[in-house]
């Protein structure tokens, strides 16, 4: 069994040191570093939002101290394979006529601060739904509720 890989794009947080939402395997070899990665998640006592970057991190801490040999965490450059929707550049994106290739979004806290009507009219642009499919409600629709 060779070399394992997983690769990862830049985060939008100094705190971790991979964006662990969007990331890309190779059948044929990630699945060592999948099972670290499993493992660690689930020795996380009492977890969190956040728990999978917090194992992630773990991992990449023991890659970095030599005590992991077979895994490799390769971070790969956010350029214009992928967006992540935040309040403060979801208008923007949203106005945009093309998209990354990747759009991250979160049913996190950023998503409930941002308005829901827009984030479907913004998912009916990129799943480029037609007026049935958007009349018929099963597809593009905010998982997000604000309550």
């Amino acid at each position: 069994e060779g070399l394992s890989t997983l690769h990862f794009f830049t985060p939008i947080s100094s705190e971790y040191p991979f964006q662990s939402g969007t990331f890309v395997v190779k059948r044929s070899s990630s699945r060592h570093c999948l099972e670290l990665w499993r493992r660690e998640i689930e020795n996380i006592v009492g977890g969190t939002l956040g728990m999978d970057q917090a194992a992630l991190r773990t991992i990449h801490e023991q890659i970095k101290a030599g005590f992991e040999t077979k895994c490799r965490l390769i971070r790969m450059d956010n350029e214009d394979f992928l967006s992540f929707l935040k309040p403060k550049n979801f208008n923007k994106i949203s106005q945009l006529s093309s998209y990354s290739t990747l759009i991250h979004l979160s049913n996190s806290k950023f998503a409930k601060w941002m308005d829901e009507e827009q984030q479907n009219t913004f998912l009916h642009a990129v799943l480029q739904l037609s007026e049935e499919e958007i009349q018929s409600g099963k597809y593009g629709k905010s998982i997000i509720k604000l309550t």
